[in-house]
């Protein structure tokens, strides 16, 4: 009890000078401005519906999304790095269908080494290639 109390007090406090609106997230950002004008700080929030199909934990998810998943888990594989590898290879089964399309070990570990990414348009690079190789490939135990 004591913690709806405190949390309340401060929720109070937080937002006691804001005029707060409810909006769907695809348009966040559409009356800033009028708030502005009016002297209130502008504070968008979405409905608790909106919330709570946000926080299913078990909803569907394709198999797109699920190895892209795969993919972050990689150290230094951040989200523009996995989207770059997911506009070519959708799946684990097309990356794996590319390996073994690779003449040797070498063009394997490189597959993925010339893929551009980010707004740089960057290189992944051989070691991050050769880690994913290593990831997809390697049979027995990873150490």
């Amino acid at each position: 009890m004591a913690y709806l109390t405190v949390m309340t007090r401060y929720l109070n406090k937080l937002y006691q000078n804001c005029t707060l609106t409810c909006r769907s997230r695809e348009l966040e950002g559409d009356r800033e401005d009028e708030e502005e004008e009016r002297g209130t700080p502008p504070c968008s929030l979405i409905s608790f519906a909106e919330f709570n199909h946000g926080a299913i934990k078990n909803k569907s998810q394709t198999v797109k999304e699920v190895f892209a998943r795969q993919l972050m888990q990689v150290s230094g594989l951040s989200g523009d790095k996995a989207a770059a590898i997911l506009e070519l290879y959708s799946t684990p089964l097309s990356l794996l269908t590319a390996y073994e399309r690779c003449a040797g070990e070498a063009d394997k570990e490189k597959l993925l080494s010339s893929i551009r990414y980010g707004k740089l348009k960057r290189n992944l690079g051989p070691a991050l290639s050769r880690t994913v190789y290593q990831l997809y490939c390697t049979q027995g135990a990873l150490t």
